[in-house]
């Protein structure tokens, strides 16, 4: 399934996680996500910057993914987005730093890979667009065609050897992925994937589905709970937290995010930080709830 860039609609709705194997359900203990004293929904603000961003109005898009940014801090899809809003205004430089942004934050975020080496074109810095590519090339030839971003990598070397060649920079406004809509319901199909993916332990496949959905969702608590839960699986554990925080800087209260990152620190041998999410889940469940018991069996099964 190609991933250049799925866009969605602008009604956001929350999504229930399903069951998940190796600990409790997903989800929060409110319907709204809440961080950093922001007074704004950063989900719903993404969608509303997409929204833009398919209306051509990227200046005001730009606005919208800002703010987005000002609590998704490393969400590499805001960056892209925020980079998209750049490029067609015609501000590469802006679009550039917000593509390594994305780039950095994500390393599969192969469709950015794409639009950095064209930001660099049109600064006429073609010794960093060819960086670029090589990057892409090395990610191709490691994929060999069978990882499951091989469409992304294979659509982004395109797309940057297509402006090489061309005798005169592409139109800014080529936008193309723009048309490539789906709904929010495609967002929830790639999310129940990627849980489905999680309870066979394909790691892997599963952090694919997670990235596709936080394209059209942006960057929702559920999403960001289990790329780090997935991430987590794999001993990749920088990254696991890097997500669970993401995750809890939007919706504190979220329960499984608090959760695994319990689960985290006990992995990490740290069982005062672990019993302090504990408590904490404790406070949001007083009458109890499947991440307490989970977290706490995990807890008591370190202490013995």
């Amino acid at each position: 399934m190609k991933r250049a860039l799925i866009l969605a609609a602008a009604t956001f709705a929350f999504i229930g996680a399903p069951a998940i194997a190796g600990g409790g359900g997903g989800g929060s203990s409110s319907s709204s996500p809440s961080s950093s004293g922001a007074n704004y929904d950063p989900v719903e603000e993404y969608q509303k910057g997409v929204e833009l961003l398919k209306a051509g109005e990227y200046g005001k898009a730009e606005k919208a993914f800002k703010r987005v940014a000002k609590v998704a801090k490393k969400d590499a899809n805001t960056q892209y987005m925020l980079g998209l809003s750049h490029f067609g205004q015609e501000e590469f430089k802006p679009a550039a730093r917000a593509f390594r942004k994305a780039v950095k934050y994500e390393a599969k975020l192969y469709p950015a890979y794409g639009k950095l080496g064209r930001a660099y074109l049109q600064t006429g810095d073609e010794d960093k667009a060819s960086e670029v590519l090589t990057d892409l090339q090395s990610a191709s030839t490691a994929c060999a065609e069978t990882c499951p971003e091989a469409a992304d990598i294979a659509s982004a070397i395109q797309e940057l050897e297509a402006a090489q060649a061309a005798s005169a920079p592409i139109e800014t406004s080529d936008l193309g992925e723009l048309s490539q809509l789906a709904s929010l319901e495609a967002g929830d199909t790639l999310y129940a994937e990627a849980i489905r993916l999680i309870n066979i332990g394909a790691y892997e496949d599963a952090k694919a589905e997670l990235r596709a959905a936080g394209e059209i969702l942006g960057p929702h608590p559920d999403v960001l709970t289990y790329l780090g839960f997935a991430h987590r699986k794999q001993g990749e554990t920088e990254k696991a937290f890097m997500y669970y925080s993401a995750a809890l800087s939007i919706a504190p209260d979220h329960l499984s995010a608090n959760e695994y990152l319990g689960e985290y620190y006990v992995e990490l041998g740290d069982l005062d930080r672990a019993q302090a999410q504990l408590d904490k889940l404790n406070a949001l469940c007083p009458f109890g709830c499947a991440q307490t018991e989970e977290l706490a069996k995990w807890i008591a099964g370190a202490e013995a």
